[in-house]
């Protein structure tokens, strides 16, 4: 068990965009690939997957920048930080629950998979992590080693089947390739959130007809309406609204706009990785399994090419930060994950159907979601924190969470053990 924490250890240091081409190349060769096949299409993913977090890196640290600038104006003095989704990672990877619950669930989706109960086989190894603080979580809620395990496997098995039951939503939305789905939990979780929301608005008369799309705007204005040109114009709102001088807001607008263009190119060369690996997966399936369908499992990043999604994680940053202040029961500033709110809003668009008004409305709720939760899992994660990485907690800090963590399962999840009595 402590070779396996260890080997984990060191895939958490190595990141994503080492593993992942490896884990790809290793796949393709194991599900009937020829050794130069399997190793291009894994070198292509690898190639396209670290394009995409290079300029997703580039544009959240502009991102941060205006946040906490907008954060500072608005004068927020809030009891709970957002640590960012880099310590729950820690918490999982240094966690004695880590060998048990990954073995355990590569072993469940093989076999849930061969039963008939999932279709996706979710191969993003590295992000596993956060089923695994989920139990943390509930360890250290309940002192109990085994239901955090429990938590682990129930958490893995909703989001993986989550992950199929909104697969095909995210092919229609073009946001990802058929064949495949994203089992993120921190993302795919709030999708019921954001499906709901939509379903609200479909009973409102009037209200459920109107439509805005980068498409319809580009019809309507022309040049104005390109992505790159909106991505200029709301990053200079944004530089305004965060108190910028002159060069600041050029600087926001031109990484903003970059985005919108750099965006879409690098997730095509990962497309192109993840593709043939796709394709091999299902010609096996129909071979080996009667024609059942496998799905490949990954990351919610490569849904984050499509300009909606980036145009959405711009403008949801104010809207979240002034509900931090106004939103009853919130005590978590948003901080250290608002530069990530791409990928959180990411299913706002898709079961939007790429209808921005709607998806404006979906993650406006889905923001809200995001801080009471964050709050509410607030003490056990904090308790867990200075346990695992006390060194990762902001100096003078009561309370730590995460956008992150707002996610509503963990919050279900403790939620259910204190209704159980389950609780340390």
């Amino acid at each position: 068990m402590e070779l396996i924490t260890t080997i984990f250890s060191q895939i958490n240091d190595l990141g994503a965009t080492i593993t992942m081409p490896i884990i790809f190349t290793i796949i393709g060769l194991l599900i009937g690939m020829k050794f130069g096949q399997a190793l291009k299409s894994g070198l292509m993913y690898g190639i396209g997957f670290a394009g995409l977090w290079l300029v997703l890196d580039y544009f959240m640290a502009a991102l941060s920048e205006a946040a906490n600038g907008i954060s500072a104006n608005l004068g927020l003095n809030l009891t709970v930080v957002d640590a960012g989704w880099m310590l729950g990672s820690t918490m999982a990877f240094s966690s004695s629950l880590l060998p048990v619950g990954l073995i355990a669930c590569i072993g469940l989706n093989i076999l849930l998979i061969l039963v008939g109960f999932l279709k996706t086989l979710d191969i993003d190894i590295w992000n596993y992590w956060m089923v695994i603080t989920g139990g943390v979580l509930i360890y250290r809620f309940t002192g109990s080693y085994w239901l955090g395990i429990a938590a682990i496997l129930i958490s893995f098995v909703i989001v993986v089947k989550l992950g199929d039951i909104f697969a095909e939503q995210a092919w229609e939305a073009e946001a990802i390739p058929e064949g495949t789905s994203l089992p993120h939990l921190d993302t795919i979780t709030m999708a019921p959130v954001y499906w709901l929301v939509n379903k609200i608005i479909d009973r409102i008369p009037k209200v459920r007809d109107w439509n805005f799309s980068l498409e319809s705007l580009q019809e309507k204005i022309g040049i104005f309406g390109e992505p790159s040109i909106m991505g200029l114009i709301l990053g200079v709102l944004l530089g305004v609204c965060a108190g910028f001088d002159v060069p600041q807001i050029l600087n926001l607008a031109i990484v903003s706009a970059a985005t919108m263009v750099l965006m879409p190119k690098v997730c095509g060369i990962l497309m192109e990785g993840l593709a043939p690996i796709s394709e091999a997966t299902q010609e096996l399936a129909n071979k080996k399994f009667k024609g059942r369908e496998i799905r490949i499992g990954m990351d919610a990043a490569i849904g984050v090419g499509n300009p909606n999604v980036l145009i959405l994680g711009i403008i949801i940053i104010p809207i979240m930060l002034v509900e931090a202040v106004i939103l009853p029961g919130n005590r978590m500033i948003p901080f250290a994950d608002l530069s990530s709110m791409t990928l959180y809003v990411l299913w706002a668009v898709i079961t939007s159907k790429n209808n921005m008004f709607r998806a404006i409305i979906a993650a406006t709720v889905g923001a809200a979601v995001y801080l009471l939760c964050g709050t509410f899992v607030s003490e056990v994660y904090t308790q867990a924190a200075q346990i695992a990485c006390p060194d990762m907690i902001p100096a003078g800090t009561s309370f730590v969470s995460s956008i992150s963590a707002g996610n509503p399962l963990y919050s279900i999840l403790l939620v259910i053990c204190r209704l159980l009595g389950l609780g340390a």
